[in-house]
């Protein structure tokens, strides 16, 4: 019979491809490895010789680590196949029409957002952020759109130790408040929480089984992305957040359909 235990080689070597993914295309040395994991250089030669075998890890001609091509291929066909991703995609591409400013979409992972999609804004100055990077869900508008909706990833969030990224970052009873707020209105605002001098506006996705499967947000530099902006961008993108998760299942409840409509049609309904 299987042990239901994690095996802390495998632990051992995703922390070692977290790294190496962290550092970038700048790529990270043997020792660096080593020394981020917490284990001898031998030890961590073992571990990146295999990973390098299976074209997870690439190693350059300066002996620097770089994620893989085998992992390339696997996230390409997971993008391929995600729903989520299909299904949110247009939407994505509408709504940064619509407002000018990037877009992202993440699925929530543990204690943090993962980003899945991303469309740019066309203007000069955006930000900076990639596919597969991560940030943590009390203090992003993706996280907290997910969190008001997620009470038993909410306790959990709540009851450890919460990094205040900013001098704006919300925790404990603050944060409590503030999903209930976010919960209420439908939308939630990162009012430069995660990252001084951004602001985003994100909105949760709902599956089948009416539990908050991902969300997406609209992120701008702040001092062309106002708070006001965020309110008013926000019945739209309502609409849309309903549209998505009808696409992957989603079943409104009657109660919490609404008659109003957007100003292209779309049935403003709140999840």
């Amino acid at each position: 019979m299987k042990s239901g235990r994690k095996s802390s080689s495998v632990d051992k070597a995703f922390e070692l491809i977290n790294a190496v993914s962290e550092a970038g295309q700048a790529g990270v040395s043997l020792g660096e490895l080593a020394g981020q994991a917490g284990i001898a250089v031998s030890t961590a030669h073992r571990y990146v010789t295999s990973l390098l075998e299976l074209g997870v890890l690439d190693r350059d001609a300066a002996g620097s680590y770089r994620l893989g091509v085998t992992l390339i291929t696997l996230a390409g066909q997971y993008l391929e196949e995600d729903g989520l991703r299909a299904a949110a995609r247009p939407y994505l591409v509408e709504l940064v029409e619509l407002s000018g400013e990037t877009v992202h979409l993440g699925v929530p992972v543990g204690n943090q957002i993962v980003y899945v999609d991303k469309v740019e804004s066309a203007k000069s100055v955006r930000l900076v952020s990639r596919i597969g990077s991560r940030s943590p869900l009390h203090c992003t508008a993706m996280g907290k759109a997910v969190l008001s909706l997620d009470d038993r990833r909410a306790e959990e969030i709540l009851a450890g130790p919460l990094d205040r990224r900013t001098p704006k970052t919300f925790t404990g009873d603050a944060l409590l408040a503030e999903l209930r707020v976010v919960r209420d209105r439908g939308y939630a605002i990162d009012d430069e929480e995660n990252e001084e001098g951004v602001r985003c506006v994100g909105l949760p996705i709902m599956n089948a089984s009416g539990q908050p499967v991902g969300a997406f947000s609209v992120s701008a530099p702040a001092n062309r992305f106002s708070l006001d902006d965020c309110h008013r961008l926000a019945p739209t993108a309502l609409a849309m957040a309903a549209d998505i998760s009808r696409r992957i299942g989603y079943v409104i409840p009657r109660r919490a359909r609404a008659d109003a409509r957007t100003p292209n049609g779309r049935d403003n309904t709140r999840i």
